[in-house]
C-alpha cells in the first residue's frame, strides 16, 4: 500500500490520516541507522505517474489500493545505497476519491495514526485544506519538489501550493535555510499549455535557493516514457549529489531512522495555523536530557573550578566544549549542530568534533582530556557536579575522591556478573588510579524499595530484632534489599552501621548492648536528674544528663574516623542511598545529609532542607553526623558541623522520617513516579490506655499536658508520625506502605534506660506472612520487554523477560516456593506465564531470565504481571504499568541515542554471564550498480 496521507471527512469533521507509509520503508530499508534519504515530490498532472513509473521500472507505483492524497514509493534503484530516495507523489487538485473515510476503515493497520484538524480547517475547503496540509506537512522535508504542468489550471494550482505558508525547521533555535529545488516540467502539447518559459519566473520566489529549473520536455513526447523522462533523471541525480555535498559540509544529513523519527513527532506537533512555531530537531532529538539551565549550573561550576585553578580561559574553554561534546553526541545521535555556543568555546567544540570516528566517541574524546590535563585543572575534586560530565550531580565518590553520577557510571563501567543493572567500574575516567568498584542501580522498569527507620534510644534494639526476623525470613541479607534507607536517631545509627559499614544485622544486634551501656554511661558524680534536666532546660550551665565526648568517643570507635558521608563505600555492591535526618538547634527544622545527591529538584518550600557541602572540607565525617542525629536535647550537647551549624537529634522534628523518605525518593528517580514498597519500621510501642494515667492535679498541669501533647506529636511519635504521614500520600501508593512495629506489654522504655536491654535481646519478633510475600516479590523481580508489542488479533502480542534485580536468585527462587506454594508467573488475572523455578537459572553463573509472552488490550492499558497461587498474589516489581510506559522506560525509540550512550538501544542484548563472547560487526557496503536480476 503506497497511501501515506490522506484527510478524511466523518460526520462534518475532517481528521488527517497518517497511514504509517515512511516507517514502513524505513524499517525495510537494510541499514537504516547509516542511510540518509532524499525526499522527491512529484505533483500535478497524470503524466507524473508515467515519470515515475520511468524512473522505477519495477515499483508497482500504479497498483491499486487505497490512494490517499500523498502516496510515498522507494527508489528500487537507491534502496539498497547510502543516499535512497523517497518518491512522495499527488495530484494538485482535489481528487473524487479523497477526503473519503471507507477505505481507511477497511485497510487500518496499528501503523495508522488519526489526527483531528481544528475547527477553522473544518470551515475551509476541502481543496484549499489539501494544500495546506502539503505545504505545511510534506514541503519543509522536500529536496526537490517537481510540478508537473499541462494546462493553465495545473499552473494556477501550483502557484497556490506554493503561495501556502510551511512550518519552518530549526537546529537549536536556530532556523534551517531549506534547499528545496523547484523543478517545472512541460510534456503537453496543445493550445491550452503556455507556450514560454517566462510565464515560470514568478516560481524563483518560492525556492529558497532563489532558482527554478524549466525542463521542457514537449518535444519528446513521441518517445518511450524511459527515453522522454531521461532527462528529468538526469537532473534530479545531479540535484541531489549537489544538495548531499552542501548537507555533508554543514554535517546536516539526517539518517532514514531520524527521520522517521522526526517525522511522528512533527505530525503529533501539527496544528493549522498560519503562524505555526518552529519545529527545532534538537530539541526534539534531546528529549529526556538534562535542561539548560541545571546544566547551565554545573558547567559554571566546572569553569569556576579550572579558573581557581590558575589556568587559562583557553583551558577552560576545551575543559567545557569537551564536556558539551559527550553530552551532544552519544552514540548514534545525529550529525546536526548543537545548541549556540560562545564563539571561543565554539571552535573548540568543533574541532573536537571534527576529531570524532568510529574508534574515537565522543566519551573517549572526554576521557583523554580530563587525564591529560586533571592535574593542571586542581585535581577536579567536587561534592557538588559530575566534573565527567558537566550535567549532573554527583552520586558515587571514588576511591580516588572523584565523584561520578549515574550516567558516567554506564558510560564509563561494564555490565557486571553480580546482577540485572549492577555496574563494575575498574578505573577512574578522570585520573585514571585503578580499582574495583560495584555499583548496583535501579532498573527503568522497576520502582524503588524504602526503608524508614524509626528513632528511639535503647528501643533501636527492637528495631534490629524485627531486621533480623525480616531477614531470616526473605533469606537474604537486608543490605541488598533497599535502594533507599532514611534514619533517624538510633535509626540512623542503625542505617550507617548496616548500609555504609556494611555490618550484618546479627553483629549489629550482638554489638547494640554494649554501645548503648558506654553511650548511656552514668556520671561518676551524682548529681540529681531533675537537676541536670533544670539546668539543661534553660541552658544554666552547658550541661547535659550524659557526656558528650563520651558519646562522641564511642562513636569513633564504632564509625570508621576516617569516613565522611559522601564517600566511597565499603559495601559491595554500592547502591542503596543512605540519608540521615537531624534537626537544627536554631528552629528546629529537619535537615537532611546523605551519600547521594538526586537529579530531581526538591521543593523550595519543604518542609525538610537537604544539606549539601560545597567543599570537601565541609564534607561532615560519619562520626559526626551520628552524633548529631542522636544528641537528643537535655540527654546530650548539640553538635556543630562545619559549614553547617550546630544540629540536634532529628527525632525532635521527624522521628519517623517516613514523609522525608517518599520525598527523597522523588529526587532521586524522578522518573519512577512511585515505588514497589515503602517499609516503616518503629522502635516499640505500648497497648497500656495512657489516657488517665494519673488523677493527681500537678498531672494536669499546663507543663506535663504541654510535655505529653509534644511526646505524642506525629513528629516524635513514630506509629502517629506513620499515620500523619499516610494522609499525604497518593491514594494508589498506601497499599505498598507498610509498618512494621513491635507492641511492648508495659508502658515504654525511656530512651537511656539500659536496664531493658537484656529483656529487649530476649523478646521474640516476628514479620507478618503478607510483607515477606510482598518483599519477595516486588523487590526482587521486574519485567522488560525483549521486542516491541506487535498487532495481533485484538489487542497486542508481547514477548519479554522476567528478571531479577537481587542477587542470589537460588535462595529467592527457594523462598518464594516456601512462602507461596505452587508460585506461578501471570499477566492480568487469567494469563499463565510459567512456573516460578531454577528452570530459568543458569547452572553455571545464576543468571535468571524467565521469557515469557502475553497479550494486551492496548498500549495503554495498565496491567501488572504477578507471582500468584490459588490464594496469594503479589505484583512484581514496577507494576501497575502500561506497556507504551515500560516501552518509554526502556528508551526503545531512542533513535537519537541515549543520554549514557549505551548500544544498540533496542531490542536489549540478552545472555547469561558465562556467554560474553562478542558478536560480529557488520559493516555497511555500498553494493554495485548493477540490476538485481528479476525472476518472472
Amino acid at each position: 500500500m503506497a497511501a501515506w496521507l490522506d484527510l478524511v471527512n466523518e460526520g462534518g469533521a475532517w481528521a488527517l490520516v497518517d497511514t504509517g507509509r515512511l516507517e514502513e520503508l524505513v524499517q525495510g530499508l537494510p541499514s537504516p541507522k547509516r542511510q540518509c534519504p532524499s525526499l522527491v515530490y512529484f505533483a500535478g498532472s497524470s503524466n507524473r505517474l508515467k515519470a515515475l513509473r520511468a524512473l522505477n521500472p519495477h515499483n508497482n507505483v500504479t497498483r491499486k489500493g487505497p490512494a490517499g492524497f500523498i502516496r510515498l514509493h522507494l527508489s528500487g534503484r537507491s534502496g539498497h545505497t547510502e543516499s535512497p530516495v523517497l518518491f512522495a507523489e499527488s495530484s494538485l487538485y482535489l481528487e473524487k476519491s479523497q477526503g473519503d473515510s471507507r477505505w481507511s476503515k477497511h485497510h487500518s493497520t496499528h501503523r495508522h495514526r488519526r489526527y483531528a484538524i481544528s475547527d477553522a480547517g473544518n470551515a475551509c475547503s476541502p481543496a484549499k485544506l489539501h494544500q495546506e496540509v502539503k505545504a505545511q506537512l510534506v514541503l519543509p522535508w522536500t529536496q526537490i519538489l517537481c510540478l508537473f504542468i499541462d494546462s493553465q489550471s495545473d499552473l494556477q494550482s501550483a502557484r497556490n501550493l506554493l503561495q501556502q505558508p510551511r512550518r519552518q525547521l530549526a537546529i537549536g533555535g536556530q532556523p534551517v535555510s531549506t534547499t528545496m529545488r523547484i523543478v517545472i516540467v512541460l510534456t503537453k502539447q496543445d493550445d491550452s499549455h503556455p507556450t514560454s518559459a517566462r510565464q515560470f519566473t514568478d516560481f524563483e520566489v518560492f525556492a529558497e535557493t532563489g532558482e527554478t529549473v524549466v525542463l521542457d520536455l514537449r518535444s519528446r513526447c513521441g518517445l518511450s516514457d524511459t527515453a522522454a523522462f531521461e532527462p528529468l533523471r538526469t537532473l534530479i541525480v545531479e540535484q541531489l549529489s549537489a544538495m548531499r555535498d552542501q548537507q555533508e559540509s554543514t554535517g546536516r544529513r539526517i539518517s532514514a531512522s531520524h527521520l522517521g523519527a522526526f517525522w511522528k513527532s512533527y505530525i503529533q506537533s501539527y496544528k493549522r495555523c498560519l503562524n505555526a512555531p518552529r519545529f527545532d530537531l534538537l530539541t526534539e532529538a534531546r528529549r529526556g536530557y538534562p535542561d539548560d539551565e541545571s546544566m547551565g549550573r554545573f558547567l559554571r561550576e566546572g569553569a569556576h573550578a579550572v579558573m581557581s585553578a590558575g589556568r587559562s580561559e583557553e583551558e577552560m574553554q576545551i575543559f567545557v566544549a569537551s564536556a558539551i561534546l559527550m553530552h551532544a553526541y552519544p552514540q548514534e545521535c545525529t550529525n546536526g549542530a548543537t545548541r549556540s555556543l560562545s564563539d571561543s568555546i565554539g571552535s573548540h567544540f568543533n574541532q573536537q568534533f571534527l576529531q570524532l570516528g568510529a574508534n574515537k566517541t565522543s566519551a573517549t574524546a572526554r576521557k583523554d582530556f580530563l587525564r591529560r590535563y586533571f592535574r593542571r585543572w586542581g585535581g577536579l575534586y567536587s561534592t557538588t557536579t559530575c566534573m565527567v560530565c558537566l550535567c549532573r550531580p554527583p552520586e558515587h565518590m571514588m576511591p580516588c575522591k572523584h565523584a561520578l553520577c549515574d550516567t558516567c557510571v554506564v558510560i564509563f563501567g561494564k555490565s557486571s556478573p553480580r546482577g540485572e543493572y549492577h555496574w563494575d567500574l575498574t578505573e577512574c575516567p578522570v585520573c585514571g588510579e585503578p580499582f574495583l568498584v560495584s555499583i548496583r542501580q535501579l532498573p527503568p522498569t522497576k520502582h524503588p524499595v524504602i526503608l524508614s527507620l524509626d528513632g528511639g534510644g535503647v528501643r533501636g534494639l527492637i528495631q534490629l530484632g524485627l531486621l533480623q526476623a525480616l531477614e531470616k525470613r526473605i533469606g537474604l541479607p537486608i543490605a541488598s534489599l533497599p535502594d533507599l534507607c532514611l534514619g533517624t536517631s538510633v535509626g540512623a545509627l542503625t542505617a550507617i552501621d548496616i548500609f555504609l559499614n556494611h555490618s550484618s544485622v546479627e553483629h549489629c544486634a550482638q554489638a547494640f548492648p554494649d554501645l548503648a551501656r558506654k553511650i548511656f554511661h552514668a556520671s561518676p558524680v551524682p548529681v540529681p536528674r531533675f537537676v541536670r534536666w533544670l539546668a539543661s532546660a534553660f541552658n544554666v550551665i552547658p550541661s547535659s544528663l550524659y557526656d558528650s565526648q563520651s558519646l562522641a568517643q564511642t562513636l569513633k570507635e564504632a564509625v570508621p574516623a576516617d569516613r565522611r558521608i559522601f564517600d566511597v563505600t565499603t559495601a559491595s555492591p554500592a547502591g542503596c542511598r543512605v540519608a540521615v535526618v537531624a534537626s537544627r538547634t536554631s528552629d528546629g527544622k529537619a535537615c537532611v545529609l546523605a551519600n547521594y545527591r538526586g537529579t530531581g529538584q526538591r521543593r523550595a518550600d519543604a518542609a525538610y532542607e537537604f544539606l549539601t557541602p560545597n567543599r570537601d572540607k565541609e564534607n561532615p565525617y560519619l562520626s559526626d553526623i551520628a552524633e548529631c542525629s542522636v544528641a537528643a536535647p537535655f540527654y546530650f550537647q548539640p553538635r556543630r558541623l562545619p559549614g553547617c551549624g550546630p544540629f540536634q537529634d532529628g527525632g525532635v522534628r521527624a522521628n519517623n522520617p517516613l514523609a522525608i523518605a517518599w520525598r527523597e525518593s522523588g529526587v532521586i528517580w524522578p522518573r519512577a513516579k512511585r515505588h514497589d514498597l515503602l517499609l516503616s519500621i518503629g522502635t516499640g510501642f505500648t497497648t497500656r490506655d495512657s489516657a488517665h494515667r494519673s488523677r493527681h492535679t500537678t498531672w494536669e498541669g499546663a507543663l506535663p499536658r504541654l510535655f505529653r501533647a509534644t511526646m505524642s506529636s506525629p513528629s516524635m511519635d513514630g506509629p502517629q508520625g506513620f499515620s500523619e504521614a499516610l494522609n499525604y500520600l497518593p491514594h494508589w501508593s498506601k497499599p505498598d506502605v507498610l509498618r512494621l512495629d513491635q507492641a511492648l506489654p508495659g508502658p515504654l522504655p525511656e530512651l537511656d534506660d539500659i536496664s531493658v536491654l537484656q529483656e529487649l535481646s530476649e523478646m521474640k519478633y516476628s514479620v507478618p506472612d503478607e510483607l515477606v510475600r510482598m518483599v519477595l516479590a516486588s523487590a526482587m523481580f521486574f519485567f522488560e520487554f525483549d521486542v516491541t508489542p506487535v498487532p495481533y488479533q485484538v489487542g497486542f502480542h508481547c514477548e519479554g523477560s522476567i528478571l531479577c534485580s537481587r542477587p542470589g536468585v537460588g535462595e529467592i527462587l527457594a523462598r518464594v516456593s516456601i512462602e507461596i506454594p505452587g508460585a506461578k508467573f501471570q499477566a492480568g488475572q487469567d494469563q499463565v506465564l510459567g512456573d516460578v523455578d531454577l528452570h530459568d537459572c543458569c547452572n553455571s553463573c545464576g543468571y535468571y531470565r524467565k521469557r515469557v509472552a502475553f497479550h494486551v488490550a492496548s498500549l495503554e492499558e495498565r496491567f501488572s504481571i504477578n507471582i500468584a497461587n490459588g490464594t496469594y498474589c503479589e505484583k512484581i516489581g514496577g507494576f501497575p504499568k502500561s506497556a507504551q510506559a515500560l516501552l518509554d522506560a526502556q528508551q526503545a525509540f531512542a533513535h537519537f541515542g541515549r543520554a549514557d550512550h549505551q548500544t544498540p538501544p533496542w531490542p536489549p542484548v540478552r545472555h547469561c554471564y558465562c556467554a560474553c563472547e562478542a558478536k560480529r560487526t557488520i559493516r555497511f557496503v555500498e553494493p554495485a550498480s548493477r540490476q538485481k536480476r528479476r525472476r518472472l
